[in-house]
């Protein structure tokens, strides 16, 4: 199914979003929707807890075996060290059974940004919905999603990142 939609994109002119998918899942948490609250481990054998109605978030959910994910992880890893300090929380976070494979991603990329780890993406399909990796959703003050991306993004091209800023203001 997936090459008759990119030959039928194609011959209508269509962009095609590029994503990963591994299952099949409702449709994703919109924009207007609350943030489910969730605890998830971290790479310190500690546990990272977020609570519903709490922001500004930029939740990334991505897998080390998803291409588009690992691409732009080093820009995202930019957006956390250039908008964290004005308090915007950016959290990955991996679907990836394999906790170590991740480790050893982000000490290669060098990435800071704090990463979580929703083992078999079960956080990811149940409370967010997402039906593609990476996904990714910006959270407001009020725990509300703002934004809802899928696919691979430019993290530092201008609109994203003056989008990211209005929620500072």
């Amino acid at each position: 199914m997936t090459g008759r939609r990119a030959v039928l994109g194609a011959l209508l002119g269509l962009p095609l979003l590029v994503a990963c998918k591994r299952t099949a899942a409702p449709a994703t948490l919109a924009v207007g929707d609350p943030m489910p609250g969730f605890r998830l481990p971290t790479s310190r054998a500690a546990e990272h807890a977020v609570a519903a109605g709490t922001g500004p978030f930029l939740l990334n959910f991505w897998a080390t075996w998803c291409p588009p994910c690992r691409a732009e992880m080093a820009a995202l890893d930019r957006v956390h060290r250039g908008l964290a300090p004005r308090g915007l929380a950016v959290l990955g976070i991996s679907v990836d059974d394999d906790v170590f494979l991740v480790q050893e991603f982000a000490l290669k990329e060098r990435l800071t940004l704090p990463l979580l780890f929703d083992r078999g993406g079960e956080l990811a399909r149940k409370a967010f919905r997402v039906a593609g990796y990476p996904s990714s959703f910006l959270v407001d003050r009020r725990g509300v999603v703002a934004e809802v991306w899928v696919g691979e993004r430019d993290w530092d091209s201008a609109p994203i990142r003056a989008r990211l800023e209005q929620l500072l203001i």
